[in-house]
């Protein structure tokens, strides 16, 4: 990590210390007491849930520790160094930008898009790790707390740093003051679905709240930009800089998927990159990896890999547990897809396990979350489309997954191979009492149904 001395952070965040001692330098930045080691600066952040100040007098054990605390704080006894600020969160984002244009040689990369953030960052970075020195942020690291932590942890000897930006409420600006952190040399925009719609309203204000990853693109950077997506092509039209269209349809984009072979548990991907056509061998099956794996293909290329390089990368490649990863357990081929959901995603899943698969296929999907006032109709439509899709039997978890069922049932589907839970548990326990080996299992829902306790029991002792 970086080692900065507490008179430059104090400059930085325009901070005033009080109680220095020995004290000098930092090379640790954490927000959670309880991750913290030797020589770490911890930031006292509020909100609705905690006050990060009521934790200060924890550090006092700690050595080498100081805090950053708002400038009015006095309820700490510890003899620790602190850098007084008017907004401790304010103060971690200011000392992100700073470590930025310190480790100015780094080729920053910055991710954003409705569905695959997470997945594709990790395939950029297992990728880009063949040939540089690469670095990511943690896990989900990717709001306004995550990512200034995350660009905390670098120590300047990287080559390229991945990161995915990301949004909650209210959505328009979250992702400009992200951008404006991060000035990313490479930005990718992966995709724009009807997520966040809560509080977002629609579709053209999630596609303006992603776009604004472009606006702090400099001269010399690249925006590589879904153009099969006319939402996003007609709201990045205005934006200035270096602009990529990448897709799989011909008349819309520079860079073209143009055909995906499936073969020997592989998916053969050809390229047409400006008119010359490259191949990819990946070995993942599932469409929406191929749909990363050609995004992150672009970023390698923009990154300074040759392509033999980068398919020697590609070999190796492997998914994150819950977002796609397939696996055989106890005689079962299971999907793991209990990270997330959104309608897109989840109907192109369905539809891909449909194509590729032909022994029995069971559905387990839990309800999709933040889709707004239209959240019920949309779980309706994702029946609809999944009654003609040939699954043996669909299993539903949660109040709104059930109007999958409902859409099912109403679009013709058998209700008697219709089983809807309130509980992921419950549903692990129908699968393993009632459903005999060889079939394919996909479990599918955003984070709040939690179906990996489904998955969990399904496989539980078997």
């Amino acid at each position: 990590m970086a080692e900065l001395q507490i008179s430059e952070i104090a400059a930085v965040v325009s901070g005033r210390v009080s109680q220095a001692g020995p004290v000098r330098s930092f090379s640790d930045f954490q927000f959670d007491t309880r991750t913290m080691g030797a020589n770490s600066l911890f930031f006292a952040l509020q909100s609705a849930k905690a006050d990060g100040h009521r934790f200060v007098r924890e550090l006092a054990t700690i050595p080498g520790a100081g805090a950053v605390v708002k400038e009015d704080f006095t309820g700490s006894e510890a003899k620790i160094p602190l850098i007084r600020v008017s907004d401790p969160l304010q103060a971690a984002q200011k000392l992100a930008i700073h470590v930025r244009e310190k480790y100015r040689s780094v080729k920053y990369i910055g991710i954003t898009g409705s569905a695959g953030k997470t997945t594709t960052k990790e395939f950029v970075f297992q990728i880009l790790s063949h040939k540089f020195r690469s670095f990511r942020s943690l896990q989900n690291w990717n709001n306004g707390i995550g990512l200034p932590f995350s660009m905390l942890k670098m120590n300047g000897l990287e080559e390229t740093a991945i990161f995915e930006l990301a949004m909650s409420d209210p959505g328009i600006g979250e992702i400009d003051l992200l951008a404006g952190i991060l000035k990313p040399d490479i930005a990718v925009l992966l995709n724009v679905f009807p997520v966040h719609l809560e509080f977002l309203g629609t579709l053209g204000n999630a596609a303006r709240a992603k776009a604004e990853i472009l606006n702090y693109l400099s001269s010399d950077g690249c925006a590589l930009v879904n153009g099969d997506s006319a939402l996003l092509r007609r709201t990045v039209a205005a934006k200035k800089g270096c602009k990529i269209f990448f897709g799989a349809h011909a008349t819309q984009n520079q860079v073209v998927l143009k055909k995906v072979v499936r073969e020997n548990g592989n998916s053969r991907m050809l390229i047409d990159f400006f008119g010359i056509e490259a191949e990819f061998v990946a070995p993942l099956v599932s469409r929406l990896h191929v749909e990363n794996i050609f995004a992150s293909i672009l970023v390698a290329q923009r990154a300074g890999m040759k392509n033999h390089e980068i398919q020697e990368a590609l070999s190796g490649l492997q998914p994150l547990a819950g977002r796609g990863q397939i696996r055989r357990e106890k005689g079962f081929v299971i999907i793991d897809e209990t990270y997330n959901s959104n309608p897109e995603a989840l109907k192109k899943t369905l539809q891909w396990i449909g194509r590729e698969y032909h022994q029995k296929k069971v559905a387990v999907l839990g309800d999709m979350l933040e889709l707004g006032r239209g959240e019920l109709a949309f779980h309706l439509q994702v029946g609809r489309f999944f009654a003609d899709l040939h699954f043996d039997l669909l299993l539903t978890v949660g109040r709104r997954a059930a109007k999958i069922a409902e859409g099912a049932r109403k679009a013709g589907y058998p209700a008697g191979h219709i089983r809807c839970f309130d509980h992921a548990v419950d549903a692990g326990k129908y699968l393993r009492a009632e459903l005999q080996p060889e079939a394919v299992v996909l479990f599918k829902g955003s984070r709040g149904v939690s179906l990996e306790k489904a998955l969990a029991e399904f496989v539980y002792e078997r």
